[in-house]
């Protein structure tokens, strides 16, 4: 079999969204999550599940828009970390972004339809997402690109862990996954 990098990039987003693996996907990593636990602060500080979600949403929609950017900057290498390497930020652009709070507010833990909103948010997000690189060809990576989906694959995985680890601090994890 004879796979292109954007096949391994709508792999990789499948074992992040959906499609359980060795590790977990977010779906299964939110299931069954209420309103009142999304919002539980681990003890001695942290984010809650619920600002996690609204982290990965953020980043998510940002990849999103730089996935459909129909402007394709091909570039030579410059030998240079790009934002999603291993480096600093390339440049001006990325210091409101990284300024951005993307984590939100705490959330509600009586509001379940807020978390539910979060939660149908995310979904289509997901699906966005999952469209967007569909559409997407080897032929329109470049090195920035390719850093930035590389980076956004990993950046899920990571917070996915975290959520898992969040609900297993609770007690909200279901025993019978480990």
């Amino acid at each position: 079999m004879n796979f292109e990098l954007m096949d391994i990039f709508r792999m990789e987003f499948d074992f992040c969204w959906n499609k359980e693996a060795w590790f977990l996907p977010l779906e299964s990593a939110l299931k069954d999550l209420d309103s009142t636990h999304a919002s539980w602060q681990p003890p001695g500080g942290g984010n809650t599940i619920w600002q996690i979600v609204n982290h990965l949403n953020y980043y998510n929609t940002v990849l999103i828009k730089q996935l459909n950017d129909p402007i394709l900057r091909k570039k030579e290498s410059s030998g240079k970390a790009a934002f999603g390497d291993i480096g600093e930020p390339a440049g001006p652009e990325w210091e409101s972004v990284l300024a951005e709070d993307t984590f939100g507010g705490s959330g509600e833990p009586e509001n379940t339809e807020k978390w539910d909103a979060v939660l149908e948010e995310t979904r289509q997000i997901c699906g966005e997402l999952r469209k967007a690189l569909a559409r997407g060809s080897d032929s329109q990576l470049d090195e920035e690109r390719i850093g930035r989906l590389a980076r956004q694959m990993l950046h899920n995985a990571y917070h996915i862990g975290q959520i898992v680890l969040i609900r297993k601090q609770q007690g909200s994890w279901p025993e019978e996954r480990g």
